[in-house]
């Protein structure tokens, strides 16, 4: 019990301080991360902890297509029509004890969450550089 509650502060503290580009990388990676352990579950036929991780990854999905913003640039329609069918596949996997769902779940985030690691990275290293700019002018 204390250790749950000493992960749960870290990682409130670690959500609370971390810029928006790392945010979306954590749900990715966590989303990621709880299909793996899915996967896992279901090939050791544990069921509850096929549906705790498949509850928690279609919770992370939800929250990643209520963030975003399809209007605001020419992918969004796309990327949110794909939060939609994982979303569905993660169910499907859930109620039907289904590995193919799992594994095209997962086949489709990768991508997106290696895209994403690459662009927040990208983000940091500009702020970074204007930041050292800046100092240097100053």
């Amino acid at each position: 019990m204390a250790t749950t509650r000493a992960r749960n502060t870290y990682l409130a503290t670690a959500v609370a301080g971390a810029p928006p580009e790392r945010l979306l990388t954590m749900l990715y990676d966590a989303v990621v991360n709880n299909i793996v352990l899915a996967e896992g579950a279901l090939e050791n036929k544990d069921l509850y902890t096929l549906n705790e991780k498949l509850l928690r990854a279609q919770e992370i999905v939800l929250v990643l297509q209520g963030t975003l913003k399809p209007e605001l640039w020419n992918a969004g329609p796309v990327l949110s029509a794909i939060y939609s069918y994982v979303y569905r596949l993660l169910v499907k996997a859930n109620v039907h004890k289904d590995a193919g769902a799992l594994s095209e779940a997962r086949k489709l985030l990768e991508p997106l969450q290696n895209s994403c690691h690459a662009a927040a990275e990208k983000v940091i290293a500009e702020r970074t550089s204007n930041l050292a700019s800046s100092a240097a002018s100053a």
